[in-house]
Formats: structure tokens, sequence, C-alpha cells
């Protein structure tokens, strides 16, 4: 991610070529652009003053639900055996790279409260809420920046693609198959076609039948952002 991004007006989807590696961050990297198409539209939304509408609130409901449980599938999955990786190495150049776990946890720490801002502006509407969601929107693309720039080489590095799994299982395992195919839906809502058979491919036959024809229509049926046409 650049700098850049952090303009969300002018970020389009992103699915980026893959660095060389052994971890496979495809669907790391499109939750990040998934975060960042639906700030775009809550952005769009607020300055066209359709704050109010049920539509634009389940929109930022699903904001709000994802958001969590992909920050407690970090913070309970992800950074601790990190943190233990980096923290038993001899090697003070690799233990100095713990400031960057420090700075992914500021940084979590720092987004509940802007979220909780936006919570509480949508009642007032009007600039009070633009400027509040345009505060969460730079925050969280500030945070995706960093953590692609400077976290994720070092779950490369130092987990792998046994540790990556392990983060995986826990999230089926926490979250539930209904749960994940939620997350499916709105992970490839409105991405280009190569980029939902690319997705569609990397998952079990029986999971690519259930998107279709259950999690899919399932996450269609709720209105989110427009409201559904006549």
């Amino acid at each position: 991610m650049s700098s850049t991004d952090n303009d969300l007006s002018s970020t389009g989807p992103r699915l980026r070529d893959q660095p060389p590696g052994r971890v496979d961050f495809t669907m790391m990297f499109l939750t990040h652009d998934a975060f960042l198409r639906d700030l775009r539209r809550l952005e769009a939304a607020v300055a066209a003053g359709r704050s109010g509408e049920r539509a634009v609130r389940n929109g930022w409901e699903t904001i709000k639900e994802e958001l969590h449980i992909h920050h407690v599938g970090e913070d309970e999955a992800i950074w601790p055996p990190l943190r233990e990786a980096l923290a038993a190495s001899t090697d003070l150049a690799v233990r100095a790279e713990l400031g960057v776990l420090d700075l992914m946890e500021e940084e979590h720490g720092r987004i509940d409260p802007l979220q909780t801002r936006v919570d509480a502006a949508f009642a007032a509407g009007g600039e009070e809420l633009e400027l509040a969601v345009k505060e969460f929107a730079t925050a969280m693309a500030s945070h995706m920046e960093h953590e692609e720039d400077q976290a994720l080489p070092l779950v490369e590095q130092h987990l792998g693609p046994e540790g990556w799994a392990r983060y995986h299982q826990f999230m089926i395992g926490t979250n539930g198959p209904d749960r994940v195919g939620a997350y499916l839906a709105w992970l490839l809502d409105d991405v280009p076609e190569a980029t939902l058979e690319k997705v569609l491919g990397m998952l079990p036959p029986p999971v690519r039948a259930a998107y279709r024809q259950k999690f899919e229509p399932e996450y269609r049926a709720v209105p989110r952002w427009t409201a559904p046409t006549a």
C-alpha cells in the first residue's frame, strides 16, 4: 500500500502482485481492500447527507463487525506468536523489530475510540459526522499501510506458512462456517471477475458452492450503502 492510499477517494481495488516469499497474503490484502472500499462508500454516503438511511447504517455495522473480527484474529493469533519469536532471538536487530508490534497494538488501540466517535456522530450528522468518518478512515488506511509494509514481512520471515496456516485455522475455528461465509461475501463484494475467480479457486468445492448458493445471496439480501431498487 502506498502513502497515496491515505486519500481514500483516489484508491481503487488493489489486488497487488504478491511479493516473492513463502506466505500467500492474498486474503489479508483483499481484506484491506474491502475495508478501503467500504470506507470510500461511507465517506461518499455521509457527504451526500445519507447517514440516516438504513442501507448506510447497515454498511457501517458491517464495517464494525468485520473490523472487530479482523483485529481479534490479529491480536490473538498473529501478534502474540510473532512477538514470542522476535523476543526469543539472540539477534539484537531482530529483537528491535518488536517495535513494529508495539506500533500495531498502539494503532489498534487508537482506532477503537475513533470508531466510537463515528458511532456517536451519527446522531448529529453533518460536518461533525464527516470529520469523524474522515479521521477514522485516515487512521485505518495508515494502519493497514504500516501493517503491509512493516508487519507482514516479519510474519513471512519468522512465522512462515505454518504460522500463517495456524492463523487461518484460528479464524475458521473461532468464527464458524456461517460467519466465515459472511466474511467471504463481504470480501468479494464488487471485486473484478478475475479476483472473484482467483479467490473461489483457492477454496474447496463445497465452500465455493455454499458461497454461490447461500453466503452471497444472504449478503445481497441486506441493503448496504444504496437502497434496493424497486
